[in-house]
């Protein structure tokens, strides 16, 4: 359908679907006109009446409204869908999607669990179409020079290990997320598949695989000092049963090694460290302690002399041709949100593969899952036996929920 629009729908129109809008828009003021948002599906009709005004005030179209994917699909609106679920519903919502010949687009981790991720998988293979993961981080600017600075220019040298750490406190008392159910589902296991190591730890899992490659094996240590009961409009009130602290050590093909440590329980000094070590030097993240390099990176040499991000940018885009700015920053677009949506369709319009699909994410997520694994079995755990299903002991109960 290179000539034509692809007809879109959002499915879950919460906090991170208000993001992809962003992106979209991004898009067209570029002059991107190969899309179009022709429908919104939420069980919510406070939510999806909500995104619908934010849809028509910025980009100049009013979509058709769905309860549910269900009544979407039966209206023959949508070719695609840019699905922006809570995790337990991503399989639900994409399968139906897929088997009815339309295009997904999941959010991260894309699957509640690995059985979960097979599911979409399995579905993808039988339909022909594309269901590709909307993992952001690694596409922006900063990510991808230092991407090339990294494993191409070899500014450090070989990379031998690094150590991200985050310690603050985020009080999860159920009267300080008024309003803000986008954060309180993520505290419930069986509806996020886990904490902030499954959440935001999925951009961190695919920026060290994209940046070093597979992870081969993890030991993990997990905590929770917080427990307050919660709202949950599909659950009732529940008990935060999530961790909100971890310890872990990762392992990689290569040989190199990390220390991944995190807590939003830790009162008191603030902590936040992220520095990869190579042969000849060091890269401090400027950035989150959840999306590495989204903000770039300082190197420091092995003689005491520093490079500073803005001038590896400049040398990073020197070298850039024609041919891969237009695929790496098509129209000039560098905003990574954007970038995911733009892949998305252009593999449609083009009969490619999106840079992420189901596949490469699951391989990301199963490095997150191999930490709740390790944890529960009190030893180190292989991700490639997380990957493919021999090691499910965590799973297993969020699976049997579900009925997956």
């Amino acid at each position: 359908m290179a000539d034509e629009k692809v007809r879109m729908g959002i499915v879950g129109t919460g906090g991170i679907a208000r993001s992809h809008l962003n992106g979209y828009k991004i898009l067209k003021d570029a002059g991107y006109d190969a899309f179009e948002i022709t429908a919104l599906c939420d069980k919510s009709e406070e939510r999806r009446t909500s995104y619908a005004a934010a849809v028509e005030e910025q980009l100049g179209v009013t979509p058709a409204q769905f309860g549910s994917v269900e009544e979407m699909i039966a209206a023959d609106v949508v070719d695609a869908v840019d699905n922006c679920t809570p995790h337990a519903f991503h399989h639900v919502t994409v399968v139906p999607c897929l088997e009815a010949g339309i295009h997904c687009m999941v959010e991260k981790p894309g699957g509640v669990t690995i059985k979960a991720t097979e599911l979409m998988e399995k579905a993808r293979r039988e339909s022909g179409k594309i269901c590709a993961v909307a993992e952001q981080v690694r596409r922006g600017i900063k990510a991808r020079t230092m991407k090339w600075a990294l494993t191409e220019k070899k500014i450090i040298g070989d990379i031998r290990f690094f150590v991200v750490e985050g310690f603050s406190f985020q009080d999860y008392s159920a009267e300080n997320f008024t309003g803000a159910y986008a954060w309180q589902w993520r505290l419930l296991e069986l509806l996020s598949g886990g904490g902030m190591a499954f959440d935001a730890g999925a951009h961190m899992a695919d920026m060290i695989r994209f940046l070093f490659g597979d992870v081969t094996e993890v030991y993990c240590k997990t905590a929770q000092f917080q427990s307050p009961t919660l709202p949950s409009p599909e659950l009732g009130p529940k008990t935060m049963d999530v961790e909100d602290t971890w310890m872990s050590t990762l392992t990689f093909q290569s040989g190199l090694l990390g220390l991944w440590s995190w807590s939003f329980s830790a009162k008191g000094e603030k902590l936040s460290n992220q520095v990869f070590y190579g042969s000849e030097g060091s890269a401090r993240d400027r950035g989150g302690w959840m999306h590495p390099f989204q903000n770039g990176g300082d190197v420091t040499l092995a003689d005491g002399s520093t490079i500073g991000y803005e001038e590896i940018e400049k040398e990073y885009r020197a070298q850039l041709d024609d041919v891969a700015k237009q695929r790496l920053f098509p129209m000039g677009v560098e905003n990574d949100m954007a970038l995911e949506c733009w892949d998305f369709i252009d593999a449609i319009q083009k009969g490619r593969a999106p840079e992420i699909d189901i596949v490469e994410a699951k391989r990301a997520k199963s490095i997150c899952l191999a930490m709740y694994e390790s944890a529960t079995a009190g030893d180190a755990i292989k991700v490639q036996d997380v990957f493919d299903g021999k090691v499910s002991r965590y799973q297993d109960p969020i699976n049997a929920h579900w009925g997956i």
